[in-house]
């Protein structure tokens, strides 16, 4: 066993043992995967389980992978009505005048909603298929962070990654390369989910679900302070939140499977309670995190 990536601890407990998710909702592996926890930060890791992790990704196969395809407009169909959500999160003025940079931006739909008051807007996309679209549509293009320090190591006031922290392969190298493209005070929003999901706790169904093959790393809070830190961040502020209804919970509860959102009809003020009593004890489905 490999130590961990991030801290270099070397001994590595098992996590979990079993089926993982390998696109689309319900499409599971045919074998079991292996995941490990760090003792020392907290991060767990699923090892790749594709050969060429660059290649699945520049080329479109995640995409497929998710029976989403490649197609621009099918991306924004999908993703569109999430970006508003990030922009409150994150706050407009943040943005105005600003350089902003998306890193693992896809099609570029949060760069479209800024474009119009932010200084200038950077994407940085592995997926060949968008990079016309993007550049069409006035944004600056590269396939990684890495590429686009020649031009604008130091310059840029804010940058966004919005789940795209568990799909690489090494994460302190990932988070360390956003932030040299920082400005001295720039800051990073980054997101992904939340490993500490009290619906893992409650449903034993629910982790072959939230396991993926595409998600090497799964993050507490904990465990993404500690990153943070490791890859040269001096400040990490967290923010919880969840995405799902309470009916998710119990519906998985009794079926043991996805049914998405509203399919019970229950008090709005029960549904508020459940999502904030589960932000405020830090067991909500996704962290939000700004780094500085």
């Amino acid at each position: 066993m490999n130590p961990c990536l991030i801290c270099h601890e070397p001994q590595l407990k098992v996590f979990y043992e079993g089926p993982v998710r390998t696109g689309s909702f319900g499409k599971q592996s045919n074998f079991h995967a292996t995941i490990t926890e760090c003792p020392r930060c907290g991060a767990r890791h699923l090892p790749p389980m594709v050969a060429d992790l660059a290649a699945y990704y520049q080329s479109g196969e995640y995409r497929n992978d998710l029976e989403q395809g490649n197609a621009v407009e099918k991306y924004f169909e999908l993703t569109d009505d999430d970006q508003p959500h990030k922009l409150e999160l994150l706050g407009m003025h943040e943005a105005r005048g600003r350089m902003v940079a998306d890193i693992g931006c896809g099609a570029g739909p949060f760069l479209d909603l800024v474009k119009g008051f932010a200084a200038g807007t950077i994407g940085v996309e592995p997926n060949a298929a968008y990079h016309e679209s993007l550049r069409q549509r006035g944004h600056t293009c590269y396939p990684y962070a890495r590429d686009a320090l020649a031009e604008w190591q130091g310059k840029v006031d804010l940058a966004v990654s919005f789940s795209v922290l568990e799909h690489v392969e090494k994460p302190r190298e990932f988070l360390a390369e956003i932030k040299a493209l920082l400005k001295p005070g720039g800051r990073l929003l980054i997101s992904t989910p939340n490993a500490d999901d009290f619906l893992l706790e409650i449903c034993p169904a629910y982790a072959p679900f939230f396991y993926r093959k595409a998600h090497l790393w799964y993050f507490t809070e904990r465990a993404l302070r500690e990153l943070a830190i490791r890859a040269g961040f001096g400040e990490c502020r967290v923010v919880h939140r969840h995405r799902y209804d309470l009916a998710n919970a119990l519906l998985w509860l009794r079926d043991r499977r996805p049914t998405g959102l509203g399919a019970l009809k229950l008090d709005a003020r029960l549904e508020a309670a459940w999502k904030s009593g589960l932000e405020a004890a830090g067991r909500g489905d996704y962290l939000y995190a700004f780094l500085s």
